[in-house]
Order: structure tokens, then C-alpha cells, then sequence
């Protein structure tokens, strides 16, 4: 933890006494279950050589030496209606997209496995150039990853990493095809299974590099604390106390530095053989240095200083039999803001995947979001749905083909930032 976020918590009593409680429960809690041995550990050797065993069914197409590598070239044609996310003068394009994806394990010893996913593209716009793609994108699941066995602890030490332009992931954006950022997450998290209870601790260093001068005010780094503790009521179902804490701080003195903590409760269970259930929910507080925003030395006000609301999650996931699958998700949550200090955000998700037909897979996605600025240079209320429809068809064992038909729409209270886009697409993928 960086001196300034020790100094943000001397200065916030009550936050510091809270953060020591539920250290303190994360450390008892366990222990009053610990002598009940009701299945093998999720971090012993048992649990190591199983995993083990795992990654030697893992498919792989290349061997270089002990590690094992799948490795795979991709090539999509997207048409695009609206590139730059805008209400007028929208402006379309044909986008070329190449990939390469390699997914690389290395169990160094019986007990300890070194792993690389790394997806590698570029996007060639065919009448914008001056949107290609600057440099690489760096897909999101893109990480190096150790994980360590010890006893009853299992540590993972990770660097996650993605660079992305396509502003689509971000509700409050509009008006633009490029929203590049460098994301890096670096850090180690440490389980503890104690049989009835699992522990879980973890600590993160963030950075957010923009590679788009006109959003290089978001750059800014965060520390992140993270814990929860699991009790397992049954077989089937484990009840557990979490909290965060993040420290964040800009290299610009526009949006404002800030202190976001999270403490709750949840329940997960396996309510049938095909239908798993987790429901979360608890406290968030977000303390800012200031309660304006400094728009290039224009004060703009009002900017709400401190966030004090609930958070709620669910997660539904559901099997009904070898053809269908499907997963909801709904939340109510507050996430720091691109325009100003935060953005209170509900959504909707819906998943699904159909095995109709023999080598050939279809799969659809729904989303629902409403969300509210807090302030800033735009205070903005908006909605925003999709969806999309996506075909897959594996044509030999080394080929597949895929299409896609994607739909977002966007209607935002403040003039010129509703949108809607539609995208068609098509890809076929070299396994090698």
C-alpha cells in the first residue's frame, strides 16, 4: 500500500476500524470450522496432482518441450453503420480484423504451473484509416499467470493486461471510434482452504495508460485490496462475508482522486444438478478529493463528493440438458465515471448457447443498462440495450467458420449522444 493511501485511512477513522473488523472476521472465521474434514482440499497436493492431470487432457496443437501451446490465426470481416457511436452524421465502414491467439501452459513442477494467454490483433478500417488500429490490441484475456501449491494455501501471482479501442464496453462514451487504453492488473492472490471455509485474499496494482490524447485525463493507477471468507453451509451451498478497498489517483488534476470501499455479504448454491444461483449484496462508499470537476481550469460543479449506496449482483446460470445453457446477471453498482466522478449503473444480462446441430454451435446475448452521471462536464442519463446473435461451424477439426449480427442502441437525455449501431460480421479460424 502506497504511503498516500495509509495517510487516506488515518484520516478516515471509521472506514480504518471497519477495514481492521473485517480483517479481523476474514482471519476468525474459518477457525471455528477447521476441524471438519468433509472433502480434499482445493489447495493440497491432492488437489495439485488432479489439477495436474487436468492439463495434461488440455488440447494442445504444438509442444515445445515441457510446454504445452495451442495456438490459433483468426480472420473477420466486420461492417460497421455507425464507427464513431454518433446520433448524426453517422459514418460507416468495412473493418478487416486479423488475430493470432496463443494459449501456452508450463507445469514447471508437479505442484507449481506458469500460464500465457495472449490474443494478439489489429483492425484495418477500409475508408477511415485514420481509425486503424494504433500499434496491436491486446485481447482482455491476455495474462501470465503462476500458480503455487503449499500446503493448504494455493497463490497465484498474475499480470493481466489488455489494450482496446472500440468504445462499446464503455456505456458513457459516444462520439468516437477511438477510446484506446492500456489496462495492466498486477498482482497475487492467496487462497486458504480449511475445509469448511475457504479464505480468500488479494492485493492488485492497476494502471489505465490512454493511448487517445483526447482521454489521456483518465490516465491513473489504484491499489486494490481484496477478501472474502466462504463457509460451507452444504454440500451444495457456501455463505460467506467480502469487502474491497481501492485507492485511486489520477495523473491529472481534472477528475478527482478517490478512496472506494465495498463490504457485503453473499450465497452461492447448487440448486439442482444444471442450475447454480449467486446472490451478493452490501454496502459501497466512495470518497472524492473534491466535489467539482476540473474542466481544463473551468470549475464545473455540481459533481457529488461522496457516494454512499448499495451494491446487489446476481448470477443465474442454468443447464436444462446437452442442447441448451443459459446465464442471467443483474446488479445495481457505482463505478468511477469517464465525464465525471461516478456512474450509478443497473443492469441486465442474458446468455445463452444451443447445440442444434452436430459441429455447429449458436449463441445469443442481451443486455439492459441505465445509467447517471453524477456531474461533471456532461451529466448525462442514458439507457442503453443490445444484443447479438452469433452462428459457429467447426468445418474440419483444424477450421472453423463463424457470422455474427450485433445491435446497440443508446438514448442519452443530453442532446447529440444517442446512437445506434449495427454490426454484421463474419470470421474463420485456423487451429494449428
Amino acid at each position: 500500500m502506497t504511503d498516500d493511501s495509509l495517510s487516506c485511512l488515518r484520516a478516515r477513522g471509521w472506514p480504518l476500524r471497519l477495514l481492521v473488523g473485517w480483517l479481523a472476521l476474514l482471519c476468525a472465521a474459518p477457525l471455528l470450522h477447521a476441524q471438519d474434514a468433509v472433502r480434499p482440499s482445493l489447495a493440497g497436493e491432492a488437489m495439485a496432482e488432479s489439477r495436474r492431470q487436468d492439463i495434461d487432457r488440455i488440447p494442445y496443437n504444438l509442444m515445445m518441450g515441457p510446454v504445452r501451446l495451442r495456438v490459433s490465426a483468426t480472420v473477420g470481416v466486420e461492417y460497421n453503420d455507425n464507427i464513431t457511436y454518433a446520433e448524426e452524421n453517422t459514418q460507416d465502414d468495412v473493418i478487416i480484423r486479423p488475430n493470432l491467439d496463443v494459449d501456452a501452459i508450463w507445469p514447471i513442477t508437479q505442484l507449481n504451473t506458469l500460464r500465457l494467454d495472449l490474443g494478439i490483433g489489429y483492425a484495418f478500417y477500409l475508408d477511415h484509416s485514420e481509425d486503424n488500429t494504433n500499434g496491436v490490441l491486446l485481447a482482455p484475456k491476455s495474462q501470465l499467470a503462476l500458480d503455487v501449491f503449499v500446503g493448504d494455501f494455493r497463490i497465484n501471482v498474475h499480470d493481466r493486461f489488455l489494450l482496446q479501442q472500440d468504445p462499446i464496453q464503455q456505456p458513457a462514451i459516444s462520439n468516437t471510434a477511438d477510446y484506446g487504453r492500456f489496462e495492466n492488473t498486477a498482482g497475487v492472490g492467496v487462497l486458504w482452504d480449511l475445509n469448511k471455509a475457504l479464505v480468500t485474499v488479494g492485493y492488485d496494482h492497476y494502471n489505465y495508460v490512454s493511448t487517445n490524447d483526447q482521454f489521456d485525463y483518465l490516465d491513473r493507477n489504484a491499489e486494490i485490496l481484496s477478501g472474502s471468507v466462504d463457509v460451507l453451509a452444504s454440500s451444495t451451498t457456501g455463505v460467506g462475508v467480502e469487502g474491497n478497498a481501492v485507492f485511486t489517483r489520477y495523473d491529472q488534476n481534472i477528475l478527482n482522486d478517490a478512496d472506494n470501499y465495498s463490504v457485503g455479504g453473499f450465497v452461492e448454491t447448487q440448486l439442482t444438478n444444471n442450475l447454480r444461483v449467486r446472490v451478493a449484496g452490501g454496502y459501497q462508499w466512495i470518497d472524492f478529493d473534491r466535489d467539482f470537476v476540473d474542466f481544463f481550469g473551468v470549475f464545473l460543479a455540481p459533481d457529488e463528493k461522496d457516494v454512499e449506496d448499495f451494491y446487489a449482483n446476481i448470477l443465474i446460470g442454468h443447464r436444462l440438458n446437452a442442447v441448451f445453457a443459459q446465464s442471467l446477471s443483474a446488479g445495481h453498482e457505482n463505478q468511477l465515471g469517464v465525464n465525471s466522478n461516478y456512474i450509478t449503473l443497473n443492469y441486465v444480462r442474458h446468455t445463452t448457447t444451443w447445440n442444434l446441430i452436430r459441429r455447429t454451435l449458436l449463441s445469443t446475448e442481451f443486455f439492459f443498462e441505465d445509467g447517471e452521471e453524477s456531474g461533471g462536464f456532461i451529466h448525462e442519463d442514458f439507457d442503453r440495450i443490445g444484443g447479438a446473435i452469433t452462428l459457429g461451424y467447426q468445418l474440419t477439426p483444424h477450421i472453423t467458420l463463424g457470422a455474427r449480427y450485433q445491435y446497440t442502441t443508446k438514448d442519452s437525455d443530453v442532446p447529440l449522444r444517442d446512437y445506434d449501431q449495427n454490426r454484421v460480421s463474419v470470421d474463420g479460424t485456423y487451429s494449428f
